[in-house]
């Protein structure tokens, strides 16, 4: 620490004596912020006077990278107010200079910054920034981008989704040779298998990251590593296990002014005593946790940076109509000259004629200009009524989730009570018990898919991908003798778009024919195949198990759910059983 902090003063002189270096702006700017083990006031100053010697020789670029680091640092310390501001300067910059990759860098950050204050915003810019990074393949930044993502879909309870970012985060990481980046997508996992209840494998992941940035000395990444050891601890009810590894976090997040990790470690310590009944304890830490919480989460600061973020897209629309009408007056100035040379050619025979054609034209013109009026307002009209059915879809999904899922998970919790609390309970009625406690399990599982599509308006074959992979990870815990395969061809849009209905339809069927394979099929391997010829999307699902008689069989409500569901989407069904297997073949039109 001594000699890092010798190191400080010298790097500010030696900025300010080569100030109009930019080669020295540039290397201040690409430092890892969380790997500088200084105060964070001092990183604060060398980003502030690294922006001013960018300023003094006009180099935007520099200057860009500057408010970059600086937002960077203010969120560490919960001033998401100068973040904000830190944020939106470097993204002017950056579109001025057509600089894509920063500026898709920056909307993610944004966004990433604005998940626990505004999710809405949050997603907002996230995207912005994912699609611009996607359309320019930007992987440097889509490595980090996808991770963040992932981020947000867990905080929306989106597990699925959140796992299948994650790993494409990891995989461009794992490409790129990202040594710094690799185990903040480890815990990323960890955590999702956490909030599965996969205790052991959340375990495993964050002390592989833990031991990665133990290496590279990153202090807040070791602090958060300690403290998200310690929840799981919690998820388990081992509460004395945690305590240790949350002291070990505190006072990192502390000394580095990581003030949402600190409030956080607080908090976790109060409930921890709480639960040992440690009352004194219990009171002292959340008394320092409210403490902070007042100081970051201030109603004020919410509102300044709500304001900022109204001034920065109102400001863009400004540039954006100054923009066309100076394009019009271009125009208009060229219809102008050409009137001028018509007048003085034809003379005064004509003018009479061209002043009628110009009223012509003025009116025309007029008129369009009222129907794409008209059309703008039916347009505004859709999307609002659109919004009012989104809106009621999630707060129906929400009911069924809170009212419905609480009451389900209570049924199960009441059969598991009764089979273990009365010694004398009958086989038969035990049996029971746990036919009654299986069904109702699967019932929750349902609804979850259920409120999956409900909460979304389109499903693209990502969505699909990703809910049809976890779907079969479940299947493969389910079944362990059994092996499962599950393949979609390369020339697969992922981005193609199915409504919430055909979406759920297809996701249904797949889940079917896997389940009548597990139970009747007695079958080794399992395979879902996904592929696209002539126009048709072709979803295959096959066994090698012991099959039926087509002729001699009578379907049975699934079956007959399936091609119920088949017809639902415009497709066919087409279901082949022997001796070897059987495989069933969905085909759906494009």
């Amino acid at each position: 620490m001594f000699r890092f902090l010798l190191f400080l003063p010298v790097l500010m002189n030696f900025t300010a004596t080569y100030s109009q270096s930019k080669k020295t702006i540039d290397s201040i700017n690409t430092l890892y912020v969380q790997g500088l083990n200084i105060p964070q006031d001092s990183i604060v100053a060398l980003f502030q006077q690294n922006l001013k010697d960018a300023e003094k020789i006009s180099y935007e670029l520099g200057m860009a990278g500057a408010h970059s680091q600086l937002s960077l640092v203010y969120a560490y310390q919960g001033k998401y107010e100068e973040s904000t501001k830190s944020s939106i300067e470097g993204i002017k910059i950056y579109e001025k200079l057509n600089q894509l990759d920063r500026v898709a860098d920056y909307y993610a950050e944004m966004g990433y910054s604005m998940k626990y204050r505004d999710m809405e915003k949050a997603l907002y810019y996230m995207q912005k920034g994912k699609a611009i990074a996607e359309a320019n393949n930007f992987e440097n930044e889509l490595k980090d981008i996808y991770n963040n993502y992932g981020v947000l879909k867990e905080i929306n309870k989106e597990l699925d989704s959140a796992l299948f970012y994650f790993e494409k985060g990891l995989q461009i990481k794992l490409k790129l040779n990202d040594t710094i980046g690799i185990p903040y997508s480890w815990s990323n996992l960890a955590g999702v298998y956490g909030l599965q209840e996969n205790f052991s494998k959340s375990r495993e992941y964050f002390s592989k990251s833990l031991q990665q940035r133990l290496q590279w000395a990153d202090s807040l990444g070791i602090a958060e590593n300690y403290t998200q050891l310690g929840e799981v601890f919690v998820a388990e009810q081992k509460w004395r296990n945690a305590i240790p590894l949350v002291h070990k976090s505190l006072p990192i997040s502390k000394k580095k002014q990581y003030q949402n990790l600190t409030q956080y470690n607080y908090k976790l310590l109060s409930d921890i005593y709480k639960k040992l009944k440690n009352t004194d304890s219990a009171l002292y830490y959340f008394e320092q946790y409210a403490a902070i919480k007042d100081s970051v989460h201030g109603l004020k600061v919410q509102e300044r940076i709500a304001a900022l973020n109204v001034e920065f897209e109102t400001e863009k629309k400004q540039n954006e109509i100054l923009q066309q009408r100076a394009q019009l007056a271009e125009k208009d100035l060229e219809v102008r000259r050409k009137n001028t040379f018509i007048f003085g050619s034809l003379g005064l025979a004509l003018i009479l004629g061209l002043l009628g054609y110009l009223l012509y034209n003025q009116q025309k013109l007029r008129n369009r200009q009222l129907q794409k009026e008209g059309e703008l307002k039916t347009a505004l009209a859709k999307i609002e009524t659109q919004n009012k059915l989104q809106e009621q879809r999630l707060r129906i999904s929400r009911d069924l989730h809170d009212n419905i899922g609480a009451q389900l998970t209570f049924i199960i919790s009441s059969i598991d009570n009764l089979k273990f609390g009365f010694t004398d309970i009958s086989e038969k009625l035990g049996s029971k018990l746990s036919n009654i406690s299986s069904f109702t399990q699967q019932t929750i599982y349902e609804l979850r898919d259920t409120i999956w599509a409900m909460n979304k308006e389109n499903i693209t074959f990502e969505d699909l991908q990703a809910r049809i992979a976890n779907f079969i990870e479940h299947a493969k815990n389910a079944s362990e003798k059994t092996d499962f395969s599950f393949n979609i061809e390369g020339n697969i849009d992922e981005a193609h778009v199915f409504s919430s209905v055909v979406g759920m339809n297809i996701y249904r069927i797949i889940q079917e024919a896997v389940n009548n394979a597990l139970k009747y099929a007695s079958a080794d391997e399992i395979e879902v195949n996904i592929s696209e010829k002539e126009a048709k999307y072709n979803i295959e699902i096959t066994d090698d198990g012991i099959g039926f008689d087509q002729d001699n069989t009578e379907l049975g409500n699934g079956l007959n759910n399936m091609k119920k569901r088949a017809r639902e989407v415009g497709g066919t069904l087409q279901i082949k059983s022997s001796k070897k297997g059987t495989s069933v073949l969905l085909k759906v039109p494009k």
